[in-house]
């Protein structure tokens, strides 16, 4: 039989103690926290705002950013080419009182994804690169698995080549220099992936993978000796004079604050991370472009005329394959979204976070409107839910 054991009355004083002192600083984290949302909720302002229905998006975009407690968000909507509306509203750094602007720079995700597309897709019309050209003809040196030799190009933009969703959590952890050393870094953790057996047989489902792109990204490096993000900014950035484009969070003073900071939350508080803050850029191809709200609308508008042959980077043949899904709406970069009773026009889109940020991206043919809402928060449910609120109000309100 066990027998009974009974606290010593000198055991039980310090287990009240701690008791005791666990409480407090309970009571002292609540009471933080409390003045950090009391702070955050103060320091949110009317939005800034521009265009003639500015002042109805800004005044949505203020009551979606103090109801859902989001540190920034920011949001533009273009129609005939025209900025119709544009608000952004909070801070670019939590409880610093420095307002974000309309014109401040964003971190995309996986909106990245879609301009590793078209980047492609220039190198494909250029004779480069081929939709159909597999991974073992790209690489026919390499110790690649069997089974990922057939794996094309496509399959792999698509999410359809039995890629995992994300690279190993050692690999995550590196952090190499954006360039060769990234470049480097993301061929050897391609090499080690495709020595192993792809999830599913190429093309026979649909599975939403960062290292996809990863992958695809490591084959146009291959194809032209250049690195990605140089391939980028040849292809899409320069033609399309997305001037504030580049890599990574956008740069920002711990002084000055001149762009916005990306937020976690950490122990019950929203932080602010370091202008470093990202994932690794070996996965640099699915989701590290960071840009302005008028040049991701810039870079949409594009994609929005391309299919009627009108877009500056590609033909109209080319946008289309872009633009068509391949499995579960998923094309290039892109998912098709046909009709509801909110939005009754079909649309295209794709959003992203890092988990510090959150992006989305629309454009609606029919209505020839292109809608981008940002956030500097990483809360994704509640900035996620913001995005596609004004989404659908700027359909139903700015659309002709």
């Amino acid at each position: 039989m066990t027998t009974p054991h009974f606290s010593s009355p000198v055991r039980s004083k310090r287990l009240r103690n701690v008791t005791v002192t666990a409480s407090l600083l309970m009571a002292a984290c609540l009471i933080v926290v409390l003045a950090s949302w009391l702070s955050a909720d103060d320091s949110i302002a009317a939005a800034r705002q521009a265009g003639p229905s500015g002042e109805a998006l800004a005044d949505l975009v203020t009551k979606l950013t103090a109801e859902k407690q989001l540190v920034g968000l920011a949001a533009m909507v273009v129609v005939d080419g025209e900025q119709q509306a544009a608000a952004a509203c909070g801070e670019r750094k939590i409880r610093s009182g420095i307002l974000t602007q309309i014109n401040d720079q964003w971190h995309l995700g996986s909106i990245t994804k879609s301009i590793t597309a078209t980047m492609i897709a220039r190198l494909i019309e250029s004779g480069q690169m081929d939709w159909n050209e597999t991974i073992g003809a790209r690489f026919p040196d390499a110790p690649i698995h069997e089974s990922w030799k057939t794996a094309t190009l496509r399959q792999l933009l698509t999410h359809t080549s039995g890629a995992p969703a994300n690279l190993s959590l050692a690999l995550r952890f590196k952090q190499p220099a954006i360039g060769k050393e990234s470049t480097q870094a993301r061929r050897d953790a391609v090499m080690s992936i495709l020595a192993t057996e792809p999830l599913f047989k190429p093309g026979e489902k649909h599975a939403y993978s960062n290292v996809g792109y990863t992958i695809a990204g490591a084959m146009a490096e291959q194809a032209t000796g250049q690195t990605w993000d140089e391939l980028v900014r040849q292809h899409v950035f320069e033609p399309l004079e997305l001037a504030s484009a580049g890599f990574g969070p956008p740069t920002s003073s711990d002084e000055n604050l001149e762009q916005p900071r990306g937020h976690r939350q950490i122990l019950l508080m929203k932080t602010a991370l370091d202008d470093k803050a990202d994932n690794t850029f070996i996965i640099g191809p699915a989701g590290i472009v960071h840009m302005s709200l008028q040049d991701l609308c810039t870079y949409a508008q594009d994609h929005m005329q391309g299919e009627q042959g009108q877009g500056k980077l590609l033909s109209a043949e080319s946008y289309k394959m872009l633009h068509t899904p391949e499995l579960d709406n998923y094309a290039c970069g892109w998912v098709k979204f046909e009709t509801n009773k909110k939005i009754p026009s079909a649309l295209y889109w794709h959003n992203g976070s890092n988990t510090m940020w959150y992006a989305l991206v629309v454009f609606l043919p029919e209505k020839n409107m292109v809608v981008a809402v940002t956030s500097n928060d990483g809360d994704v449910p509640k900035a996620e839910a913001a995005a596609w609120q004004i989404v659908t109000w700027s359909v139903q309100e700015l659309a002709k």
